[in-house]
């Protein structure tokens, strides 16, 4: 299958929808998709890439503030970036927000298997996009919680090992 625009709009909405959901479970309150940014800063991201029927990446972007947020409401503990379990937490909630994708990708006949969360620390990151990979940065509540998916524009990304 091809992430052709009919595909990658599929995509986008589940995405939309799932994040949503995980954010608002893990918040605590209501968090819904509220635009399309084109700017965006971050201390924290968490990545996974999805490979099968179609392949991309999702990453999550978070701030300090964010951070101390998310962590008091989610373990009872303020956190920021330099927090010593911080790894643990990102990629926890890196694992929990883009964990139903993969299901709800099948709803829409789409099958992917996700990565382990890698989690990178740093200010105002940026993947170096392969040319014309598609590319979205969607914001989640009045807190503009960032998640940007890269699509592929090419079989040659996100293969297995040995394929």
């Amino acid at each position: 299958m091809k992430l052709d625009p009919l595909v990658l709009k599929k995509i986008i909405e589940q995405v939309k929808i799932s994040v949503s959901r995980k954010l608002t479970s893990i918040c605590q309150e209501e968090i819904k998709f509220e635009k399309v940014v084109k700017d965006f800063n971050n201390d924290m991201l968490g990545i996974v890439s999805f490979i099968g029927d179609v392949s991309f990446i999702l990453l999550i972007m978070l701030t300090d503030d964010h951070v101390r947020k998310i962590s008091s409401k989610f373990v009872g503990v303020e956190m920021d970036s330099s927090s010593e379990d911080i790894g643990d937490l990102i990629s926890e909630i890196a694992n929990i927000v883009f964990g139903d994708i993969d299901m709800d990708l099948k709803s829409i006949n789409i099958k992917t298997e996700r990565s382990l969360p890698t989690i990178l620390k740093g200010k105002d990151m940026q993947p170096v996009l392969r040319r014309k990979a598609p590319s979205i940065i969607l914001s989640f509540g009045k807190d503009n919680i960032l998640v940007e998916l890269i699509g592929t524009t090419d079989d040659s990304l996100h293969r297995k090992p040995g394929s």
